[in-house]
């Protein structure tokens, strides 16, 4: 059997790596995850869920863990208050019978982890969301990075199974975030709750998205929120509107035009609890378009609990963010578009700004890692991911101070500036690139432009436009 040598890698030979900066052994790791994603194409979506949530990294021999199942309760409970913040048109939107769909499954798996040695009781918490584009992936894939997130935070961290697509479509994962949130302020009887100012949201990718959702949620259903979150590369836009979708394709793994699988009972969504319609609505109604996203149909993906850049809030209101994005990640821009969009620092990139307070704005850090891939902090021990996991611990540590920090001259909570930007350069070096960043959007053409291929109304153009360019590129 003849096998042929991943494509990034024959290039690399010809003409170097695709990012200025990787080495031979990193562009080789970008390499094969390319290669398995591509080859997973012909692999059902059962296939690939049975290899994401079956296999696990064990417990770290330091670590000590404990699983827990969260009585439906809390589902239920999640539910109604997402129910209250979805219209009659969203309902019809998502396009089936969500609420029916906690009494078909079992309950939601959870596992807290911690520090076998500690100096005193743990008084931090990390709810850690996982990745894996709303259909893949489990807490098990994610235990060295959990650890060490916890040791280097003093923290203990609970993560959870959230229930997967497409046999689990939006609000699903909404629902079991919330859920598992709810679990931690109000327990069962004989476990201590957990305050919710010691508890960072953290999530990568999907994962990160689905923090920034749980966020909106709790914000707009007036629960109480948390310390802070921290998003790994995180997925906010899922009609992927922004110029990096296309920039960035040569120098990061994710499929160019999506994830596509064999056909299978997972993608028959006529076997979901049916819900009647009474109207179409909702943008992307191009009749003869194919659902383009597991997770959501095509008409509610601008809705801000699937997409938070759409928030009608702009994202203000929330507890301090700190988001990490790399330079050469396809998801880069919207990352970048929801730091300045929560902190508004132009004013001027904001039309929200005369209904709401300069109070209202969220505080950001964004850091920015040069040359660096999807959720590079979990691809291969590097100065760059080293540097990215220990900024993560020291975020927990600061998010979740329970002192008056507002006198601090280097808060953020104090009157000014609500935005921080920091570069990492692939040596770990790090700079403060605030003025950097904003004299991109000086002139507002690369504001104006952002927003208005967000405000698209065509699905299809978007589609077309990922089309062409990945042409360009195999010619």
């Amino acid at each position: 059997m003849q096998h042929s040598m991943p494509t990034t890698t024959t290039t690399t030979m010809l003409t170097g790596p695709p990012a200025k900066s990787w080495s031979l052994t990193f562009d080789l790791a970008i390499a094969i995850v390319s290669d398995l994603l591509r080859r997973s194409s012909s692999k059902t979506v059962e296939d690939l869920q049975r290899l994401s949530t079956t296999k696990g990294a064990p417990v770290p021999s330091d670590m000590k863990r404990h699983k827990v199942l969260l009585p439906q309760d809390y589902r239920v409970r999640a539910g109604n208050h997402l129910g209250c913040l979805f219209t009659a048109q969203d309902e019809q939107a998502i396009g089936w019978d969500w609420k029916s769909d906690k009494k078909r499954v079992k309950e939601l798996k959870g596992e807290w982890m911690q520090p076998k040695k500690v100096s005193s009781p743990l008084k931090r918490t990390i709810l850690y969301l996982h990745g894996g584009a709303y259909y893949l992936g489990s807490y098990g894939l994610y235990r060295n990075l959990l650890a060490r997130l916890a040791k280097l935070s003093d923290a203990r961290v609970f993560a959870i199974n959230y229930r997967l697509a497409p046999q689990h479509p939006f609000p699903a994962a909404v629902e079991d975030a919330l859920a598992a949130y709810l679990y931690m302020l109000d327990p069962p009887e004989g476990i201590d709750p957990v305050d919710p100012n010691s508890i960072v949201v953290a999530g990568d990718s999907a994962g990160g998205g689905l923090s920034l959702s749980l966020l909106l949620a709790l914000r707009d259903a007036g629960l109480p929120l948390p310390g802070g979150a921290m998003t790994l590369s995180p997925w906010v836009d899922l009609t992927h509107s922004l110029p990096s979708i296309i920039n960035n394709i040569s120098t990061d793994y994710l499929p160019p035009t999506g994830f596509k699988h064999a056909p299978s009972k997972a993608q028959d969504y006529t076997l979901l609890p049916p819900l009647k319609r009474t109207c179409s609505i909702g943008p992307f109604a191009e009749s003869d378009l194919d659902r383009v996203q597991f997770y959501a149909d095509n008409r509610v993906l601008k809705h801000p609990l699937v997409s938070p850049v759409f928030d009608k809030k702009s994202l203000r209101g929330l507890p301090k963010l700190l988001i990490q994005t790399g330079t050469a990640e396809r998801l880069h821009d919207e990352a970048v578009y929801a730091a300045l969009l929560a902190s508004d620092p132009l004013f001027s990139c904001n039309d929200k700004k005369d209904d709401k307070g300069d109070d209202d704005r969220t505080d950001v850090t964004l850091e920015i890692y040069v040359d660096q891939p999807h959720v590079f902090q979990i691809i291969l021990p590097t100065r760059s991911s080293t540097c990215a996991i220990k900024r993560l611990a020291d975020f927990v540590r600061d998010a979740t101070v329970q002192e008056d920090i507002e006198t601090s001259p280097d808060s953020n909570t104090t009157k000014g500036s609500k935005l921080k930007v920091h570069t990492i350069s692939p040596r770990g070096n790090i700079s403060e690139t605030k003025n950097e960043l904003l004299d991109t959007f000086k002139d507002g053409t690369k504001w104006t432009d952002w927003q208005a291929s967000l405000a698209k109304e065509s699905l299809r153009s978007r589609l077309e436009d990922v089309e062409a360019a990945v042409a360009k590129l195999d010619v």
